[in-house]
């Protein structure tokens, strides 16, 4: 995975950590059993992209320290991230419906990392024996731009970003 897109899991991540929800950026299936309280794993499920202009090109963005102008390439796209909120089995079900929904506020209010969140979705909770715990599925669809600057004098793309608004 590109360093942009690991790094909006991780971002996601502390996210709901900061709002309360333990969180972490994909977890194996036998780690989870480990958690004594609910916890979500994010990962990333979808990415399609769109143009985001004639041959991708977006503009051109100066940089506020050298004053260096650059050319900025990239795509509009949509992003499906998917929480699993797993809850200990004396958690019950409960807890995992109470994760989704912490959840859910805090990606519909202030954006998953800062993209737009267009749709949540959650399926029905599950025991999952060989883990002893509940698990519920949560899909976030967002909007975003995937962008990445040049150089400037060679025209080798760098800075490639994952982003809510283009430049």
């Amino acid at each position: 995975m590109s360093g942009a897109l690991c790094g909006l899991r991780e971002a996601v991540a502390d996210q709901l950590r900061r709002g309360g929800l333990p969180a972490v950026a994909a977890m194996e299936g036998r780690r989870a059993g480990r958690w004594r309280e609910t916890v979500a794993a994010v990962s990333l499920s979808r990415v399609a992209c769109a143009p985001g202009g004639f041959q991708d090109y977006l503009g051109v963005w100066t940089d506020p320290d050298s004053g260096k102008r650059r050319e900025v390439y990239g795509r509009q796209a949509e992003i499906t991230l998917t929480l699993d909120i797993y809850a200990p089995r004396e958690g019950g079900e409960g807890a995992c419906q109470r994760g989704a929904e912490t959840a859910a506020e805090l990606l519909m209010c202030q954006g998953a990392a800062g993209l737009a969140a267009l749709e949540l979705r959650w399926g029905p909770v599950e025991f999952r024996e060989e883990l002893g715990m509940y698990r519920l599925p949560v899909s976030c669809r967002c909007g975003a731009w995937l962008t990445a600057r040049t150089d400037g004098e060679t025209g080798v793309f760098t800075d490639f970003e994952v982003k809510g608004r283009t430049i």
